[in-house]
Formats: structure tokens, C-alpha cells, sequence
């Protein structure tokens, strides 16, 4: 379906970058988007902030340069940025048990689980044992004391289990056991005020009005009611409990800190938190080099794709999603969000959108304009 008013692209595109600025409108004026954003960033120069359509499923509300949306686990890039600065700082060390920093963390075989073999999603701690509601999220203390207490699925470095929820839950508590603050409130103090940026993890209020509406697509109902993409994995680690936007889209969740779920920020500020991570002195070369290197790689069991995974949490090379470049780090988001950047050619990239569709890697819109993107590298 083509719309019979075309959407309006509005923002910033280098001259080098309209063939940019006609995929993201195609995409805007497909039956597959609502409204979205899009920022590229070479060597600390804004090359393409475009953003378009509307925030809301009814087309009422137009989609501005300072919307937020909820990118999901786009957001979990950020939280492994966290991670490198308190390693850097030697506030934590890969090598080190979990256990060490949070004593409550043990029995049944977790006390041999490190830092690193729970960042890379090799600790076996994929899923919740017990039922779990959407609203358990809501209380942080009940959801971490369950993970305390439950037995891993698998010992540690025996599979590579991407860990879609409770990884937020896990680094968030351990980052509360050594700084005394919560995941939103270091992100806040750490990168988000320093550089004018709007990301946050738990969201003020003042913002919630001008947060785009989550949209579920035809495609994204699809993927989750077909039998055949339902395995013991995927029932266990996506649908205990499962991602709804009409919960997503409540005051109540964009206000609570759910790390794994609930990062929202924009395009052009997740490409400028990157921009920063790749070329300030926020974490010293050494740190930069261990983090965004390639801890494990293998077939991830819960991602049902062969993935590479960094010692703090980065998907690294991305396919053709994260360019041509095999050093890339970053990583996507349930419905179509990414970020990620590029050593080789200085690069960051963020595409943000509020229609929620049902690839969990390599989503066509977002593959498209990074595709157009390298074509004028």
C-alpha cells in the first residue's frame, strides 16, 4: 500500500546523501512504517539526521526531530557502554565472579559465572524458572531475587544463549551492587547530561508527551504465532513473559527501569552516544579494544543464528546490517530499531521507528538505508 499523501521527510541530509533521504522515504511511504528516524555520523559530523511521519497509529501527532520511541533491546549497546566505563575504571573486572560484587548471586553452580560469561550470554540465566507477568517487571527487588535463586539452564560456557530480558535485570543489579545507582540514573549522569542527549532508561515524565505510540505490524503477530519459530527457547526467554505495546506504550512502563526493554531515545541521539563512545577518551584504547572484540561466536540457541558476541555485551559485525566493516559493534532491537558503529570508517549509525515489525535481526527498512548509506563511503 502506498500512502495516497506522501509523508513528509524533514531534518538534515548531506548533499553526498539524497539517495539516503529517497530510501528513507520510500520506506516512510510503505505500509511497513508510521513514522521514524534516521542519523548517520562520520568523524563527529552529522552527515544525515532525517526523521519523518507521525507518532501515533492514527496520523494525527507528526513525528518531530526530539521524538523518543522505545527501542527495546537497541538499548542494551548503551548499557554495554556502562559496563566498559566502570571496567575501565576498574570498578569491575571481566575475570572476576559475579558473585564477588553480589553475594546474593550463588547456589547452583553460579558462583562460577564471571562478568564476561555473563555479558557475552554464555551464564545459562536466559529466562525466569517461574512465571513471570509483565507487571513483575515493574518490581525490580522480585524479579533480580528470583534470578538469585534459580538453578542456570546450562553450566557456564556450555551454550550461547542470548539472554533477551533478564540480562537488563542482571547487569543492572550489578551495576547497582558497585555504584549505588541504578543503570537509568549512571546512563543519565555518564552520557545523556554530559551530551545533551535523549536516552534514557526509566523516562521522565516531562517527556513522556512527545514518546511515539509502539505499533505492532502484521508481520511482527506472524512471527510469534507461527509454530514453527516456537521452540522450548523461545517460549522460555521471549514469552515469559511476552512483549506487548499496549503495555510498553503505559506511563507506568516507560517510567520504570527495565534495561533490557525500555531504552527510549531517538535516532540522532543514539548515534551521537556512539559517535562519542568511538572517539572521546570516555574509556582509555586498551578498554576500547577488549570490549568490542570478539569474546565468543557460535550458534546462539535462543537467537536460532550464528552470532558474535563481545566480552560486555556488543553484537559485533552485525552482517549487512552494521555495513561492510567486520569490526562494527552495536546492536538491534525487537521490531526494527539498531545502532551500532564502525571503527574502520568512524561511523555511527541509528534508525529508530514506532511500527514494530517481525525480524529480530537484519530488518529490511533499517538494512536498506545503512545499504544506501555505504554507498557513498
Amino acid at each position: 500500500m502506498i500512502h495516497m499523501i506522501e509523508r513528509e521527510i524533514r531534518g538534515f541530509c548531506h548533499n553526498n546523501f539524497q539517495n539516503v533521504a529517497e530510501v528513507f522515504s520510500t520506506n516512510l511511504n510503505s505500509d511497513e512504517e508510521v513514522g521514524a528516524s534516521f542519523t548517520v555520523i562520520q568523524n563527529s559530523e552529522i552527515l544525515v539526521d532525517i526523521h519523518g511521519g507521525f507518532k501515533d497509529k492514527e496520523e494525527t501527532d507528526p513525528w518531530n526531530a526530539d521524538t523518543l520511541v522505545g527501542v527495546h533491546s537497541t538499548g542494551k549497546g548503551i548499557v554495554s557502554m556502562i559496563i566498559a566505563l566502570l571496567i575501565d575504571q576498574n570498578i569491575l573486572s571481566l575475570d572476576e565472579n559475579v558473585s564477588t560484587y553480589w553475594p546474593e548471586f550463588k547456589g547452583d553452580g553460579k558462583e562460577e559465572i564471571t562478568v564476561r560469561t555473563l555479558l557475552s550470554h554464555q551464564a545459562g540465566m536466559y529466562a525466569w524458572r517461574e512465571k513471570v507477568h509483565e507487571d513483575d517487571f515493574l518490581n525490580w527487588e522480585y524479579i533480580v531475587e528470583l534470578l538469585e535463586k534459580q538453578c542456570p539452564f546450562h553450566k557456564p560456557h556450555e551454550l550461547i544463549c542470548y539472554h533477551p530480558k533478564t540480562i537488563g535485570f542482571l547487569v543492572g543489579e550489578l551495576v547497582r551492587k558497585v555504584t549505588k545507582k541504578s543503570v537509568g540514573e549512571f546512563l543519565k549522569e555518564k552520557l545523556s547530561t554530559p551530551l545533551n542527549a535523549h536516552c534514557f532508561i526509566g523516562t521522565p515524565e516531562i517527556y513522556h508527551s512527545n514518546i511515539a505510540t509502539l505499533i505492532s505490524a502484521p508481520s511482527l503477530r506472524k512471527a510469534f504465532s507461527d509454530p514453527k519459530n516456537i521452540d522450548e527457547y523461545t517460549l522460555v526467554s521471549f514469552l515469559n513473559p511476552g512483549n506487548r505495546t499496549k503495555t510498553a506504550n503505559t506511563k507506568e512502563y516507560r517510567l520504570a527501569e527495565i534495561p533490557a526493554l525500555n531504552c527510549h531515545s531517538n535516532s540522532r541521539s543514539l548515534a551521537q552516544i556512539y559517535d562519542y563512545f568511538l572517539n572521546s577518551n570516555f574509556i582509555s584504547k586498551e578498554t576500547f579494544n577488549k570490549v568490542t572484540s570478539i569474546e565468543v561466536k557460535g550458534e546462539d540457541q535462543v537467537m536460532k543464528k550464528p552470532m558474535q558476541w563481545s566480552p560486555v555485551g556488543f553484537s559485533i559485525g552485525g552482517g549487512k546490517l552494521f555495513g561492510k566493516s567486520s569490526q562494527s559493534f552495536g546492536h538491534t532491537g525487537w521490531g526494527g530499531s539498531m545502532a551500532f558503529a564502525d571503527p574502520e570508517n568512524n561511523l555511527s549509525i541509528s534508525y529508530t521507528m514506532n511500527m514494530l515489525t517481525g525480524s529480530m535481526l537484519g530488518d529490511q527498512r533499517a538494512l536498506n538505508l545503512v545499504e544506501a548509506t555505504y554507498k557513498n563511503l
